[in-house]
């Protein structure tokens, strides 16, 4: 179990951390602002695209100092954001919609989706940061 958890919990985990809470402040934002505009899936997949680009820079360059082919890590990296954010976004409304109706039975829909958004969010990394580190970037 040691051996685990020190293979997970290295340097790059550190800089993932810290490339992603930048992404995630202002993926999070945008979306939020957004929202009102294009809704819950418009607003985070707007957001998402765009700082999926920045993501892949710094995290094949910094977190994970990837050597594999560039367009290799590309396809394996938009897919794994892909594949992320379709489970991520798709699990938390529902989620968030249950813990509302136990919980704030009367919270307006909007606030629902607000909520699920930051809840996405906290799914969204952990699978992330995994997908990366064990196929988008392996070497």
């Amino acid at each position: 179990m040691k051996k685990l958890f020190s293979f997970f919990w290295d340097r790059s985990l550190l800089i993932f951390l810290i490339i992603g809470g930048l992404n995630t402040i202002v993926s999070m934002a945008g979306s939020q602002l957004l929202y009102g505009v294009l809704g819950y899936w418009g607003s985070t997949a707007v957001m998402y695209v765009i700082c999926s680009v920045f993501s892949f820079i710094f995290n094949r360059k910094f977190s994970f100092q990837s050597k594999a082919p560039l367009l290799q890590s590309a396809v394996k990296f938009t897919v794994v954001i892909a594949v992320c954010y379709l489970v991520a976004f798709g699990a938390a409304q529902p989620l968030t919609n249950l813990g509302c109706n136990l919980l704030l039975p009367s919270l307006p829909a909007e606030w629902r989706d607000r909520i699920a958004m930051l809840v996405a969010q906290v799914i969204f990394t952990g699978m992330n940061y995994l997908g990366q580190r064990l196929w988008a970037f392996k070497e």
